[in-house]
C-alpha cells in the first residue's frame, strides 16, 4: 500500500511533464511573426504595446500547442510509423488520451483568453487559427502542396494579428514577403522528408509520395526564394514605406535576409536538419546572430530617420 502511494506521485509529475512535451515548446518560436508588424513600426518602443505583444504571442503560442495535441491525438497511428515521431509521448503511448485531451483544452483555454485581453480582434484571429489547423490535422494535410500552403496562411495569420496588437495597416508586401517565406520553410520540410522516406518506407506519411522529384521541389524551392527577397526589397523601397518611415535605406538590409535564408537551405539540405525549421533556428548560432543583427539594422534605421 505504501509503495502503490510513493508511486503515485512520479506517475503524475510524469504526465505534467509528458503534457508540457506535447505542447512543443520550441516551436513557440514561431510566434514571433507577431511582432514583425511592431519591429517595422517602432511600436515596440512603447511599454503598453509590449505588454499586449507579449500577451498575444503567449496566448497565440499556447492555441498552437492545443493544435500540436490535436495533431498529435488525430495522427498518432500515423506517427508510430515515423522515425522521430514514434517518441512523442502520444504516439508512445506515455501520455493517454484522457489527460491529454485535458492539455490540450487547458492551453487552448488560456491562449484564448490571454488573445481577448490583449486584443478581442486578436482572439478572433486565434480562434480561426485553431479551425483552420484541426481541418489540416484531420484533411488538408493529407492534400499535396495544399498541406503546406494551409502552414504557410497560419503564419500570415500571426503577422495579421501583431497588426491587430499594434493598430497598424499592413503592407501587402509584407504579407507577401511572409507567406511566401512560410512557403519556404513548409517546402524545404516537405523536401527532407521525402529524402529521408527514400532511405526508409516507414515514414508514415502518405502525402509525401505525391511529391514530384527532389530535382522538381528544388526549382519550386530557388522560385520562392527569389519571390521572398523580391517581395522584401519591394516593401523596403515602397512609397508607402518610405513615406512612411521617412527613409528608403531599409533595403540595405536586404543582405542580412539574403544570407539568412542561404545559410537556413544549406543546413536544411546540405546537413539534413531542415525537419524542424523551429529547432534549426533555435540551435543555429549563425542564424541567431543574422536575426539579431538583422532586428538592430532594422531598429537603428527606423530610429535615426524618425530623428531626422
Amino acid at each position: 500500500m505504501n509503495e502503490e502511494r510513493t508511486k503515485s506521485p512520479p506517475s503524475k509529475i510524469m504526465m505534467f511533464k509528458n503534457i508540457i512535451r506535447s505542447y512543443r515548446l520550441r516551436q513557440w518560436v514561431k510566434s514571433g511573426f507577431i511582432l514583425a508588424p511592431a519591429l517595422f513600426t517602432l511600436h515596440f518602443l512603447e511599454p503598453k504595446t509590449w505588454a499586449h505583444l507579449i500577451l498575444s504571442v503567449l496566448g497565440f503560442s499556447l492555441v498552437s500547442s492545443a493544435v500540436y495535441i490535436f495533431n498529435d491525438l488525430t495522427n498518432r497511428d500515423e506517427d508510430r510509423l515515423h522515425p522521430t515521431k514514434k517518441t512523442r509521448p502520444i504516439a508512445s503511448g506515455n501520455l493517454q488520451t484522457l489527460p491529454a485531451f485535458f492539455g490540450l483544452i487547458l492551453a487552448l483555454i488560456v491562449g484564448m483568453i490571454l488573445l481577448v485581453v490583449a486584443s478581442g480582434k486578436g482572439a478572433i484571429i486565434g480562434g480561426s487559427y485553431f479551425l483552420l489547423m484541426v481541418l489540416y490535422s484531420i484533411w488538408l494535410r493529407r492534400v499535396p502542396i495544399v498541406d503546406i500552403i494551409i502552414v504557410a496562411v497560419g503564419f500570415v495569420m500571426r503577422v495579421i494579428l501583431g497588426s491587430i496588437i499594434i493598430n497598424e495597416p499592413l503592407s501587402h508586401w509584407m504579407l507577401l514577403c511572409t507567406f511566401t517565406i512560410a512557403l519556404y520553410l513548409g517546402l524545404v520540410k516537405r523536401r527532407q522528408e521525402i529524402a529521408a522516406m527514400d532511405q526508409s518506407d516507414n515514414s508514415g506519411r502518405k502525402v509525401l509520395v505525391s511529391y514530384p522529384l527532389l530535382s522538381v521541389i528544388d526549382s519550386w524551392i530557388t522560385v520562392l526564394t527569389a519571390m521572398t527577397l523580391i517581395f522584401y526589397a519591394l516593401y523596403t523601397v515602397d512609397p508607402r514605406t518610405v513615406e512612411k518611415h521617412h527613409t528608403s535605406a531599409l533595403i540595405y538590409t536586404l543582405p542580412l535576409v539574403l544570407y539568412g535564408i542561404f545559410r537556413y537551405q544549406k543546413l536544411a539540405v546540405n546537413d539534413r536538419a531542415g525537419e524542424d525549421p523551429a529547432a534549426l533556428v533555435v540551435r543555429d548560432g549563425g542564424i541567431k546572430i543574422t536575426v539579431v543583427l538583422w532586428v538592430v539594422a532594422v531598429a537603428s534605421i527606423l530610429t535615426l530617420a524618425r530623428k531626422v
